[in-house]
């Protein structure tokens, strides 16, 4: 479990960091993406997207990194976020054209998500605090028919 809740940790950070960066400083990476902004309303909605989703789900990530319950949940969550980019991306790139900067990007989106995938099919929840399917989660079982 330790090491899916590192690398749920290292996903998140990314998220987060990305976030932040994209937040404060959305002219040059705007630039970097090659993106370009014909006005106020089109830098705000790249820091609400890439900046503030990105700095959410980061967050979001991290507080299931630090409560062992919940790291399949963010692994599960992280494996969704980075599939669906990784498929827009891949779709991008084959309607659009090949740039290099984008199929590094989506390497990485499909390689994080194969990894998070699978953490979150074989990490293995803390014993005794989730339930198995059928398990009745009462401690007494269920109450006797009448």
């Amino acid at each position: 479990m330790a090491l899916w809740r590192l690398i749920l940790a290292l996903i998140a950070l990314t998220y987060a960091g990305f976030g932040f960066i994209f937040l404060f400083n959305p002219d040059a990476w705007g630039t970097t993406l090659s993106i370009a902004f014909t006005s106020p309303a089109g830098r705000t909605d790249f820091r609400a997207v890439y900046g503030g989703l990105e700095f959410g789900v980061g967050i979001f990530l991290l507080l299931c990194a630090l409560r062992r319950e919940f790291v399949r949940i963010g692994l599960f969550a992280s494996a969704c976020a980075l599939v669906a980019m990784a498929t827009a991306r891949s779709t991008g790139l084959l309607l659009d054209g090949f740039d290099f900067l984008q199929a590094f990007v989506v390497l990485t989106e499909w390689i994080g998500g194969a990894v998070a995938t699978w953490g979150a099919l074989m990490a293995k929840p803390e014993r005794d605090s989730v339930p198995t399917p059928l398990q009745d989660p009462t401690p007494d079982g269920p109450p006797p028919a009448a």
